[in-house]
């Protein structure tokens, strides 16, 4: 059976809109949605960041303050305190016997301190000699 000769004849049908009136309002709405939905999700994405970033600070706060807790503990025990003196200080207690090592070809403290030799000599002069030698040395 033939079928009519205006169906088959392409000038006659209509083309179809490639953007027709319900796409574009989608279009629209899609666009409004992410408008809208932007500033409240990059202000939540940034809360949770610095949530993340706190927590994180509180935990580092809290070992550190274990490790503060700790050490005045041991600050409070006036044996450490005696044995720190002793270290770092170099104290000794009354009946104790200090014995000092010395490296012949090591430098001395004021050796090390001014940067030359000639150390026995200049730990018997006095402080004004010591510093009047100190700024004619700087001047050469």
């Amino acid at each position: 059976m033939p079928r009519p000769a205006a169906a088959d004849d392409p000038k006659r049908r209509r083309a179809r809109p490639v953007l027709t009136g319900r796409a574009l309002v989608l279009g629209a709405v899609v666009v409004l949605f992410v408008v809208l939905l932007a500033s409240p999700l990059s202000r939540y994405l940034g809360s949770r960041n610095d949530i993340r970033s706190a927590a994180t600070q509180l935990q580092h706060d809290r070992a550190q303050l274990a490790q503060l807790t700790r050490q005045k503990a041991e600050w409070s025990d006036p044996g450490y305190v005696q044995q720190q003196a002793r270290i770092r200080l170099q104290y000794a207690m009354p009946g104790d016997t200090v014995y000092v090592v010395v490296d012949k070809g090591a430098p001395t403290q004021i050796e090390r301190t001014t940067g030359r030799g000639g150390g026995a000599e200049q730990a018997g002069q006095a402080w004004n000699t010591r510093l009047w030698h100190s700024i004619t040395a700087a001047s050469r």
